[in-house]
Formats: structure tokens, C-alpha cells, sequence
């Protein structure tokens, strides 16, 4: 178990999505937390997209953790759209993103957010659960891959996969950019 536990269910995966380009992956996101959250999938675009104005929520190596604040919302909540063919969403790196993992967030609260940020990054950006990703079909497996990996919390951990130091370095902009965000957010809210 780990901290995607609460926020993911298997009605929230979607796997091979037609979408062909951002604005129908958000659609599609948008429509999947509607029906789990109740909430207007237009209120989820609009949030998603205020985000992404301001910098690519893409990772690294074909991954990408759109993400914003839906205020009525009582608990973060995700979702992982993986699609049926790249889509360009100004990745660091250039590559095209194959998985998504959306999170929406009930209100600020940075130390909370930068966790399930941080936490949902090293697990989309180590090398075996990406591949893993790929390779699955199964949401239910989907889930079970995500909530039963484990947690990254120890520095040892994450020093053993080269191929995540390697899609962390080339996401350290990005990372930062998630990090001031955050911090802009604070300060406005005073």
C-alpha cells in the first residue's frame, strides 16, 4: 500500500484511450472524475488547463501528472488515462506521453500536495513500473501495480534504479516548477 491507495479506484483507469491530443485526454479525465466525483467534467478541464498554461505538467520517458485545485472537492483524488497512441505534450525531453496520472486536489496544502506529487513522479519515472504500465491491459492489475508498489521514501531506493536518476535529472525543471507553484499558491492564499 502506499499513498495512492485512497485516491485511485479502477473506474478511474482508462486504458488505450483514442485520445489523440491534450484536450481530448482532459476530456476524457474530466468524464472519469465526473462519474466517480460527481463534479462537471467542463470544471476538471478548466482546472487542468489553467495549470498547464503556466508550464507542461510531462515528466520524462512518455509520462505526464496533470494536476489541479477543485475546491469542492472533500480528498485528493487521481486518475491514470493510459493511451492507445502518444500524444505531444511538451515533455522536458521531447518524447511523446503514453501515461498519464491525474490528480486533483480539494484545496492547498502544500506539504500534503508536494508528497503525492513527489510520490506519484518516482513511480511513473521508475523504469520497470513504466514498462509494467505499458504492457498491462487490466485496470484492476493497473491498480494493484500502482497501490502495492513501494514506497520511495528511502534515498537508497531510489539510487538503485539508474533509469530513474536518469528521468529525474531530466526532469528536475519541471519538479522545481511543481515546487514553486506550490509555493506561489501559499503565498497568494495569505
Amino acid at each position: 500500500m502506499n499513498i495512492l491507495t485512497d485516491l485511485l479506484t479502477t473506474d478511474c483507469i482508462s486504458v488505450y484511450s483514442p485520445a489523440r491530443n491534450k484536450a481530448e485526454v482532459f476530456t476524457t479525465a474530466g468524464d472519469l472524475f465526473e462519474k466517480r466525483l460527481g463534479i462537471s467534467s467542463n470544471t476538471v478541464v478548466e482546472v487542468l488547463n489553467a495549470r498547464e498554461d503556466r508550464s507542461s505538467t510531462a515528466l520524462s520517458s512518455g509520462v505526464a501528472i496533470p494536476h489541479g485545485i477543485v475546491t469542492t472537492l472533500k480528498k485528493p483524488a487521481a486518475a491514470l488515462i493510459k493511451l492507445a497512441k502518444p500524444i505531444d505534450f511538451a515533455a522536458p525531453d521531447q518524447n511523446k506521453i503514453s501515461i498519464l496520472i491525474f490528480l486533483l486536489f480539494p484545496e492547498i496544502a502544500i506539504p500534503e500536495h508536494l508528497q503525492i506529487l513527489s510520490f506519484t513522479a518516482q513511480l511513473l519515472l521508475d523504469y520497470d513500473i513504466r514498462e509494467n504500465l505499458l504492457l498491462e491491459q487490466d485496470p484492476q492489475k493497473i491498480f494493484e501495480l500502482l497501490t502495492f508498489s513501494n514506497d520511495f521514501d528511502d534515498t537508497h531506493q531510489i539510487a538503485e534504479s539508474r533509469h530513474l536518476l536518469q528521468s529525474i535529472e531530466a526532469s528536475k525543471y519541471n519538479i522545481q516548477s511543481y515546487i514553486d507553484e506550490w509555493a506561489m499558491l501559499e503565498v497568494s492564499r495569505r
